[in-house]
């Protein structure tokens, strides 16, 4: 059994047998599957009449606190993009009875938006559907290919600075939906940090300036930006054992798996080889 990938890539080894394409496997496949994935919970949105978008910012208020409110900044961090795309949304929404905007109490320059009981409801008949979507695409794989999985996400996205400090995140080293870390998309208590993630953390529009959202939720300073700096797993002395393997001509991907981690919950493994890609272009 082949899928697409693999044609893609059994085309380039024959047309450009000099490059490795390797990547590809990881990164095509990830790009397929989002495809393929967004429009199985398009499906499910559009039967409660909802979007991808809409339910993004109803889903996001659901889970930040009992109040439900944020201001629109925050909204526009969590969801990645411009003022101008949030306000849009709300303005459908504030529409649709699904939220209101109302003026702060202590700031009057301060809009806060709250779900309202229609738009509370709404997302709470939504969201045991999207979930029974998001098992039903998921059947294929089991529960330990799962956990797998979602371990080796978290360990790209975090290679990438896509991190928050784990005091913030509730509840974490509970278990989460289907025996495997991440798996639920439960409604957490307590509310959120300002700024955090949205359900579904949609690319960035063209004129979105990434640094803000580093200094958010990526745990990097500002001028880092989200994808900025040396990872913590990097420490001076293999940063250094790989400098001297690179000016040896080892590959990136091979002095990965050279290394090992001294520290922290990683501790025994090698680096990701994006890490070390992060680290050695300081």
């Amino acid at each position: 059994m082949a899928d697409h990938v693999d044609l893609v890539l059994g085309q380039w080894g024959a047309q450009r047998p000099d490059l490795d394409v390797t990547p590809m496997a990881v990164i095509g496949r990830l790009s397929r599957v989002s495809r393929l994935v967004g429009n199985e919970l398009g499906k499910t949105f559009a039967a409660h009449g909802l979007d991808s978008a809409s339910f993004d910012v109803l889903a996001t208020l659901r889970r930040s606190g009992p109040e439900h409110r944020l201001t629109p900044a925050e909204l526009m961090r969590a969801a990645m993009v411009t003022s101008g795309a949030i306000t849009q949304r709300l303005d459908r929404l504030q529409a649709r009875g699904l939220v209101t905007r109302t003026p702060s109490e202590s700031d009057g320059r301060v809009v806060h938006v709250s779900l309202t009981e229609e738009g509370l409801a709404l997302v709470d008949r939504t969201l045991p559907d999207h979930l029974a979507t998001e098992n039903r695409v998921l059947a294929g794989l089991s529960g330990a290919d799962l956990g797998a999985l979602a371990g080796l996400l978290r360990d790209l996205l975090e290679s990438l600075g896509d991190t928050v400090p784990e005091e913030l995140v509730p509840g974490r080293g509970e278990p989460a939906g289907r025996g495997f870390p991440g798996g639920g998309a439960g409604i957490p208590d307590g509310t959120p940090a300002e700024g955090s993630e949205n359900e579904f953390c949609e690319s960035p529009a063209e004129d979105y300036r990434a640094p803000s959202v580093g200094a958010e939720y990526a745990g990097h300073g500002r001028a880092g930006g989200p994808a900025g700096g040396r990872p913590k797993v990097v420490d001076e002395e293999m940063l250094a054992r790989a400098r001297e393997l690179r000016a040896q001509g080892v590959p990136v991907a091979e002095i990965a798996t050279r290394l090992t981690i001294r520290t922290g919950k990683n501790a025994g493994r090698p680096p990701s080889v994006a890490s070390l890609y992060r680290a050695l272009a300081e």
